[in-house]
C-alpha cells in the first residue's frame, strides 16, 4: 500500500462533525490499492526520512512512507513548520516528532487512520460515526507528551473543562480530581494524597511544587495556586514523588499550570461576570501576530471582586473592615512566541504574569454565642489577631527549545518568581488606636533548568540540571495593649543544585524498563532577630541567631511497563522522594535547632487504557507509600501549649488508589468521574501534649473522594452541565485522640448556557445546594473556632470572541 494523506475540505463546522473523512488530497494524489490490509502494521518500526520545512508536505511524506491516512482540517497546518524526522521508528513516533511544538495532537482511529486536532479540543467523528476522545497532551511530564504515555498518576483539567465548568482558579479544578483537595486553611497550600504541600511543619521546605508556565513558585505564591485560570490551556496534578524528571524535588506531588501560548491568528475574547455576594468580574484576551509565522503576542487579564458571607458586626469601625471582607483576585499575563524562519528547529516563549490575591479565611467562632448559623467572624479575644493577607506575585519565564537532530532536543527554562505578601489586622491604622499587626514578606525565587530529551523509538531518556536561589525576607510587628508587643525580622537564603535523569528502554517487544535518579545539594543560611514583650510594657525578651547548614540527598526510581497493543498499558514503579531538613528557633535559649530530611518510599501500579472504540479513557493508579523521619511540631511541655519544637518524630504509611474515566457517549453527551481511596496511618508519633498518635490518620486526609460530572449539548445551541464531589469525613487538625472529625460533604455545581456564533451566555451555581460545612475546627483554642467552606454563589457570565 502506498500512502496518502486526506485533508478536510472545509473548516470546522458544528463542533463534533468537524473532521471530514473525505476531502482534498494533500500534494500529489496517490491511489490506494485494494489490498490495504497487507500493509505493515503501524506499530512496526521502519526507516523514516523527512526533512525540516513546511508541515503540510512533511505530513504528506509521512503518509507515503508509513502507509497512513492523515485526516485534518485544511487550516490546521497552514503556515506551520516542522523540524522533520529521520531514523528507524514507528509511525506514531515519527508523527510525534513532526508535530512537536505545534499544539497539534494526533489520535489513531484505526489500523492506519489518524485524526489531527489542534487548539481547543473538539469532538471527532469518523465516517463510521464513531465518536472519539481527544489525545491529552501533557506539559509537565518531561519524558512523554501524552497522558497514555506516562505511568504517573496525573489528574488533567483542560481548557474545555475549565471553560464549561466555569472554573475560576486552580482550587476549583480539584472538585474533578481524586485524592486532591484545597488545604483546610485559606493561608496554606494544596493537599495531594493526604499531604499538604507545606507538610506538617509549614515553615519548612515545601513538600509539593507548583509551576506556572514552567516557572517554579515560592511557598507563599503557591498558596494562591498561580492566580486566575482565565486563558489557561491546562492544569495537571501529579500525585506521588516527582524528582527524576525536572525542577525542584517534590515528595508529595506537583501541579503544572500551562496558560495558552500565542498563535499566528488575530483573535480577541472578552468576558464579564456578575453574581450574588457582590460578585463582579471582567476578563479579556488579545492575540496578534507581529511577524507572520515568526513572532506572535498574547495579552490577557482578569479582575474579580466579591464579599465574604461571614459577618463582623463589631469590626465595622476599624480601618481595615472593608478590605477584610472583600476578596480580590486580579491577573495580568503577557506572552511572546518566537519561531524564527531561519532556525526552524528553535522555538522560544517569553512570559510575564502578575497576580494579586486576597482571600478571606472564613473563620467563625463556635460556642454559646456563635454557631454555624450565625457565621460570626468577630470571635477573637483580641481583634488584633484578626488579620488578612494579600499576595502580589510577579512571574518572568523564558523557555527555549532547540532540536539538535531528529532524536535529541535541548530545553532551557529560566524563571523568576517574586512575591510580596502583606499582613494586616483589621484594626491596623484605626485612628486613636495603637493596636495592630503590620507585616511584610518578600520572597524571590530564581531558577534555571537545562534539559536534554532523547527518543529513537526503543530508547528514550531525559537528563538535566536544575539550580535555584531563593531569598525570603520577613518583617512582623504586632501590638495588642496590654497583652503583647512583638518585633521580628527573619531572612533566609537557600541555594539548590541538582542533577536528574530518567531512561526508558524497550528491552523486549511491548516491554519497557525505566531507571531514574536525582542527586540534590542544598545550602540554607538564616538570620533572625526578635524583641518580644509579654505583657506589653514589661521586660522585653530579645535574641538573635543565625544558622547555616548543607545537605545532599539522592533518590532512585525504577519501573517496568507492559503494553497491550497501542491502547492499553500497565506499569509498576518504585520511586523515592524527600523533603530537605531545616531548623527552628528554640525560644527557651534563642538558639537554632536542626532537624533531618524526611523521606518517602512509594510503590505504584498504573493502568492507562482507551476502550469502547476510542470513546472511553480510563486511568487508574494504586499506591503504597511509607514515610520516615517525618518533620512534625511537638509540644514537649504539656503545661506550656504555646511552646513548640520541630523534630523528626513520626513515621507513617499511606495506601490508596485513584480511578479517573472520561467518556464521550455521543456527539452531544460527555461525562467524567473520579474515585479516590486513601488510608493514612501514623506508625509512630509520640506527642507530649496529645499522647501516642500511633494508629491515627493524617489531618486533612479524607478516606474517600468521589466526583461525577458531564455536559449535554442540545442541537439548538443550549447546553447543560454540572458536577458533584463527595468528600468523606476526616480529621481537621492534630489534637488529643479521638481527634475532631470534619463531617462528610457533597458539593454540587451547575452550569447552563446558550452559544450562538461568536458569543455565549452562561448561568452558573457553585455549591448549588448551599451545603454548609467546616474545613477544620480547633477545639484547643478559647473560644473554639473553625473555618467554613464557601457558601452558594449564583451568577451569569457573558463571553464574546472575535
Amino acid at each position: 500500500m502506498t500512502g496518502k494523506a486526506e485533508q478536510g475540505a472545509s473548516t470546522f463546522a458544528r463542533g463534533a462533525r468537524a473532521v471530514l473523512m473525505a476531502g482534498t488530497i494533500l500534494g500529489s494524489a496517490v491511489a490506494m490499492p485494494a489490498a490495504a490490509q497487507e500493509s505493515a502494521p503501524v506499530s512496526q518500526a521502519r526507516p523514516i526520512s523527512i526533512p525540516s520545512g513546511p508541515l503540510t508536505p512533511a505530513l504528506n511524506a509521512l503518509a507515503a512512507q508509513a502507509d497512513l491516512q492523515l485526516m485534518f482540517d485544511a487550516s490546521l497546518t497552514e503556515g506551520r513548520s516542522t523540524a522533520g524526522a529521520s531514523g528507524t521508528m514507528t509511525p506514531s513516533q515519527a508523527l510525534d516528532r513532526l508535530l512537536a511544538g505545534s499544539a497539534i495532537s494526533a489520535r489513531f482511529a484505526g489500523s492506519n487512520q489518524v485524526l489531527l486536532i489542534g487548539g481547543t479540543p473538539t469532538s471527532l467523528t469518523t465516517e463510521d460515526n464513531a465518536v472519539l476522545l481527544e489525545t491529552i497532551t501533557l506539559y509537565g511530564n518531561r519524558a512523554g507528551n501524552s497522558l497514555d504515555s506516562t505511568f504517573a498518576s496525573v489528574g488533567v483539567v483542560d481548557a474545555r473543562a475549565i471553560q464549561e465548568g466555569h472554573l475560576s482558579d486552580v482550587q476549583d479544578t480539584f472538585r474533578r480530581l481524586a485524592n486532591v483537595d484545597d488545604s483546610a486553611f485559606a493561608n496554606s497550600g494544596f493537599v495531594i494524597r493526604g499531604l499538604s504541600s507545606e507538610g506538617f511543619v509549614p515553615a519548612g521546605a515545601p513538600v509539593g511544587s507548583l509551576y506556572l508556565d514552567g516557572v517554579l513558585q515560592t511557598r507563599y505564591n503557591a498558596r494562591r495556586a498561580g492566580g486566575s485560570l482565565w486563558d489557561t490551556e491546562q492544569v495537571e496534578v501529579y500525585r506521588g514523588p516527582q524528582s527524576t524528571l525536572s525542577g525542584r524535588a517534590a515528595m508529595s506531588g506537583a501541579i503544572y499550570i500551562k496558560t495558552k501560548d500565542p498563535t499566528f491568528d488575530r483573535e480577541a475574547e472578552f468576558e464579564v461576570t456578575a453574581g450574588n455576594n457582590d460578585l463582579a468580574g471582567a476578563s479579556f484576551m488579545l492575540n496578534t501576530p507581529l511577524i507572520d509565522d515568526q513572532l506572535a503576542l498574547r495579552f490577557s487579564g482578569s479582575f474579580r471582586r466579591s464579599k465574604t458571607t461571614v459577618e463582623y458586626p463589631t469590626y465595622r469601625d476599624f480601618a481595615g473592615y472593608d478590605d477584610f471582607r472583600t476578596e480580590v483576585a486580579d491577573n495580568l499575563r503577557l506572552k511572546l512566541l518566537w519561531q524564527p524562519s531561519d532556525m526552524p528547529d528553535t522555538r522560544a516563549v517569553l512570559s510575564y504574569s502578575y497576580s494579586s490575591d486576597r482571600p478571606n479565611e472564613r473563620l467563625i467562632g463556635i460556642g454559646s454565642d456563635f454557631d454555624l448559623d450565625d457565621e460570626r467572624g468577630d470571635w477573637y479575644f483580641i481583634p488584633t489577631y484578626a488579620e488578612f493577607r494579600q499576595t502580589k506575585a510577579h512571574n518572568l519565564g523564558l523557555e527555549v527549545t532547540h532540536d539538535l537532530n531528529d532524536t535529541l532536543r535541548l530545553t532551557s527554562m529560566t524563571g523568576v518568581n517574586f512575591g510580596q505578601t502583606r499582613r494586616r489586622s483589621v484594626d491596623t491604622g484605626t485612628e486613636g488606636l495603637l493596636d495592630g499587626i503590620d507585616g511584610d514578606i518578600d520572597d524571590t525565587l530564581m531558577s534555571q533548568e537545562i534539559r536534554l530529551n532523547y527518543d529513537d523509538g526503543r530508547l528514550k531518556w531525559v537528563a538535566g540540571v536544575f539550580g535555584s536561589f531563593q531569598e525570603f525576607d520577613s518583617r512582623f510587628d504586632a501590638i495588642a495593649v496590654p497583652y503583647l508587643q512583638l518585633s521580628e525580622r527573619f531572612n533566609r537564603k537557600t541555594t539548590n543544585l541538582a542533577a536528574f535523569g530518567e531512561a526508558t528502554w524497550e528491552f523486549a517487544p511491548s516491554w519497557d524498563v525505566t531507571l531514574g535518579g536525582r542527586i540534590d545539594w542544598l545550602r540554607e543560611r538564616t538570620d533572625q532577630r526578635n524583641v518580644d514583650t509579654y505583657p506589653f510594657g514589661g521586660e522585653p525578651f530579645a535574641y538573635s541567631n543565625s544558622a547555616d547548614f548543607k545537605e545532599t540527598n539522592f533518590v532512585p526510581k525504577i519501573g517496568v511497563t507492559r503494553h497491550f497493543g497501542d491502547l492499553q498499558t500497565v506499569g509498576l514503579t518504585y520511586s523515592e522522594g524527600f523533603r530537605t531538613g531545616g531548623f527552628y528557633v528554640n525560644y527557651r535559649t534563642g538558639a537554632p535547632e536542626y532537624y533531618d530530611p524526611e523521606r518517602a518510599r512509594s510503590l505504584e501500579l498504573s493502568y492507562k487504557g482507551i476502550l469502547l472504540d476510542d470513546r472511553l479513557t480510563l486511568n487508574g493508579n494504586a499506591f503504597y507509600t511509607k514515610y520516615e523521619d517525618q518533620q512534625v511540631e511537638i509540644r514537649p511541655d504539656p503545661n506550656n501549649q504555646s511552646y513548640r519544637e520541630t523534630t523528626n518524630a513520626a513515621s507513617s504509611r499511606t495506601i490508596g488508589f485513584e480511578i479517573e474515566p472520561t467518556l464521550r457517549v455521543n456527539d452531544n453527551l460527555t461525562g467524567f468521574a473520579s474515585l479516590g481511596y486513601l488510608n493514612t496511618t501514623f506508625s509512630e508519633f509520640n506527642h507530649a501534649a496529645y499522647g501516642d498518635m500511633a494508629g491515627e490518620p493524617f489531618p486533612e486526609a479524607p478516606e474517600w473522594t468521589v466526583a461525577l460530572g458531564g455536559r449535554y449539548d442540545f442541537d439548538n445551541g443550549f447546553w447543560l452541565g454540572g458536577d458533584a464531589k463527595y468528600t468523606s469525613s476526616y480529621n481537621g487538625s492534630f489534637g488529643i485522640p479521638p481527634q475532631d472529625s470534619i463531617k462528610a460533604r457533597t458539593i454540587v455545581n451547575l452550569q447552563a448556557g446558550y452559544a450562538r456564533d461568536n458569543w455565549e451566555v452562561v448561568v452558573f451555581a457553585d455549591n448549588l445546594l448551599d451545603e454548609r460545612y467546616f474545613t477544620f475546627i480547633d477545639r484547643d483554642a478559647a473560644p473554639v473556632y473553625g473555618q467554613i467552606g464557601p457558601r452558594r454563589t449564583v451568577g451569569v457570565t457573558l463571553n464574546a470572541k472575535f
